[in-house]
């Protein structure tokens, strides 16, 4: 630490660079030195051993039974419950995937097309790019660490090359890359009581020394330089202290824009004589995203109720090292022979056999020194119910049921008290999730600026197809959020009983829609139709409200485009425009007529209901049979009255009457498989 007095009239964030890396350094060492002296670091160390099971020994020697004591007398066995029950939580909160659905800042069709895009990138990223892999490790370090982060960064020589400059430098598509970190490589303000309130971030990260120095010439020297990865003292897992690497440490301080510095500040740097850059922030917001189950009141560090179980954790490994000691010792079955009752060794060995000896002496006894107190287990089951206790997942989840819980609905009650309990950290993982897909639509708005391409899922989701698009395509989407989804949906059990209901009201026809939702668990793979028209319809309704013309088709779903193109006349102002409003209701009489001329077959097919005549005539035929048809531009004139049949040759012939639509064919219904429910069409 530096002995500098601290100058209380200029903020440190906006000194010159030198003085600026040296105050974020010295101030990286005051949060380290707090995670030192009030034991948390340690705490932290302590727990990421006893996660893999290094409570006795280290790593090297974990996963097997050591020897301790003066002549290694002592078996040591970890019966590691912690991790299986840390997993069972990861698992409860993220097995269900993230279903993130992107909004709009209005519901314009271009801001509904572009959502719809934004759906899409946020699919392939968590598909493609792993992004899911990064938010479970993020939430696996929260709950056996106390705190998981996940930062963000726009590479501008990620992906392919666009084009060249004009003196021959490649333009690179560029890419969002996240990178997760642990609660050793993020050092906020530690005079904080909360993590929500922080001005700036410094995370540390770690580069491999040529790449720096290939990549930033003029710095070479400096860069190789540095020590390594290998050298460092503490603060990163033991795991990695002997290894031999050309990885260095390198920081980046983030701060937020606010009123003194307002336009943010970034820094990558080494130490105060290698910046590597020094700009305003680049991004919107401060791009390291947090999850914690909890945090420790009046201190911005994290808390997991996994701390509380490191203590019983070592309980148990010593209780069951003591059982397996005491059968390891004594597992052998022990003779005891009273001295003088001439029996040798000899004689014992094998079976059937016929001791002779002195009676006098005694007989031989087996020595039972295996027999361990019955205290010793019933405390060994204690702690182990201590455990679920405390961590939320009880035995009903861990798949091993006390016998009291025999019926269904005991055991559902008990799971449902789990999934409960961390719903707590449920929330967190839902914020992480639509903190981190906000900011990924948003560093795509910004630094996307040549066009890319993306393999975007099919309407089936199943094949994909090569999208090209470019920040601006998503101007209009503001915010991410999440939807979790229904946990009924991944069971077996969950999408029978969800195909069946769909029967039940309609929506799944056939027999290939039921067996899709039965595979898949998904209702959206039936809904891509519905989808497409509703953005049809509204960017009609826009073209409507813009005066421009628009045509309705047979094959359209009249009826919703009448509803839908209603909202449009919904605005008094628009109301008052004749032209305005004639245009919509002659567009949405178009459906009308078209309802009334169409095949009824074809309007069975797409759902519709074919509409009667008007007056049970046919379109384009006089309404009256005694109207004639006025070709001249005049009044029609009647026609004379018919007096019954007519009477013999020469009398006009009776009008035609228009004809009914011909009944539709019963189809055939060609009866499902055996074992699917039976099927028939609306």
């Amino acid at each position: 630490m530096s002995g500098d007095t601290v100058d209380h009239n200029v903020y440190w964030a906006s000194k010159d660079p030198r003085k600026v890396v040296e105050t974020a350094l010295r101030k990286a060492d005051l949060w380290y030195n707090m995670m030192h002296y009030n034991g948390y670091l340690y705490k932290l160390r302590d727990m990421w051993m006893s996660y893999y099971g290094a409570n006795f020994q280290s790593m090297s020697s974990n996963h097997k039974i050591t020897f301790a004591g003066e002549q290694g007398e002592l078996a040591q066995i970890s019966i590691n419950h912690l991790h299986n029950l840390c997993n069972h939580i990861l698992t409860m909160v993220t097995s269900n995937r993230p279903v993130l659905q992107a909004r709009a800042s209005n519901k314009d069709y271009k801001s509904l097309v572009q959502t719809k895009l934004a759906n899409q990138l946020l699919d392939y990223y968590m598909r493609e790019k792993r992004l899911e892999r990064y938010l479970r490790n993020a939430t696996e370090m929260a709950i056996v660490l106390a705190s998981g982060y996940i930062k963000m960064a726009w590479n501008a020589t990620s992906g392919e090359i666009y084009d060249y400059t004009e003196d021959g430098a490649p333009i690179y598509e560029g890419d969002v890359e996240f990178v997760n970190l642990s609660p050793f490589d993020v050092v906020f303000d530690s005079s904080k009581e909360s993590d929500n309130d922080h001005d700036w971030c410094i995370v540390r990260t770690f580069k491999n020394r040529f790449d720096l120095a290939a990549k930033y010439p003029e710095l070479a020297e400096k860069i190789k330089a540095v020590p390594s990865k290998s050298e460092l003292y503490n603060f990163k897992f033991e795991a990695s202290l002997s290894d031999e690497t050309d990885d260095i440490p390198v920081y980046e301080l983030y701060h937020r824009r606010s009123e003194s510095m307002p336009q943010g500040r970034y820094m990558f740097f080494a130490d105060s004589n290698i910046v590597f850059e020094d700009t305003a922030l680049p991004y919107r917001n401060i791009p390291v995203f947090r999850i914690s189950p909890a945090i420790i009141m009046g201190t911005p560090f994290g808390y997991t109720s996994m701390f509380d179980l490191l203590p019983i954790q070592d309980a148990i490994d010593s209780l069951y090292s003591t059982i397996l000691t005491n059968q390891y010792a004594f597992g052998v079955q022990n003779i005891y022979i009273p001295r003088g009752a001439d029996i040798s060794m000899k004689a014992l060995e094998g079976g059937l056999n016929i001791l002779e000896g002195n009676s006098n002496a005694g007989k031989p006894e087996s020595l039972n020194l295996t027999n361990t107190p019955a205290e010793v287990f019933n405390f060994v089951k204690m702690l182990e119910q201590a455990q679920e206790t405390i961590s939320g997942v009880n035995s009903v989840a861990r798949g091993n049921p006390e016998a009291s819980l025999k019926s269904g609905t005991a055991l559902a009650l008990v799971q449902s008290m789990a999934l409960q309990y961390i719903s707590g950290l449920q929330q967190q993982y839902v914020r992480l999730v639509e903190d981190v897909g906000t900011n990924l639509v948003m560093m795509l708005r910004d630094f996307a600026s040549v066009p890319r391409v993306a393999m975007i899922a099919g309407n089936d989701n199943k094949s994909y197809v090569a999208r090209e698009f470019k920040g601006d395509d998503l101007s209009q989407v503001n915010r991410v959020i999440v939807d979790v989804g229904n946990p009924l949906s991944q069971t077996t059990a969950g999408k029978v009983q969800m195909a069946e209901n769909l029967i039940q009201y309609g929506v799944v026809t056939s027999p290939k829609e039921y067996m899709m939702v039965l595979q898949t668990g998904r209702l959206d793979l039936m809904t891509g139709d519905e989808e497409r028209e509703y953005l049809l319809i509204n960017a009609e309704n826009e073209s409507l409200a813009e005066g421009k013309q628009v045509i309705a088709m047979d094959i359209d779903q009249h009826t919703e485009h009448i509803k839908q193109h209603r909202s449009v006349l919904a605005d008094p102002m628009l109301r008052q425009d004749p032209i305005f409003a004639k245009a919509v209701l002659e567009h949405i009489n178009e459906h009308i007529q078209l309802l009334r001329q169409v095949d009824p077959s074809l309007l069975t097919i797409l759902g519709e209901h074919p509409l009667p005549p008007i007056n049970g005539t046919q379109p384009n035929t006089p309404q009256n049979p005694n109207q004639a048809v006025n070709t001249s531009g005049g009044a029609p004139g009647p026609m004379a009255p018919m007096q019954g049949p007519p009477q013999g040759p020469g009398m006009p012939p009776m009008p035609q009457m228009p004809h009914p639509p011909a009944p539709m064919q019963n189809l055939p219904i060609s009866m499902p498989p055996t074992g699917y429910p039976a099927i028939l069409p609306k």
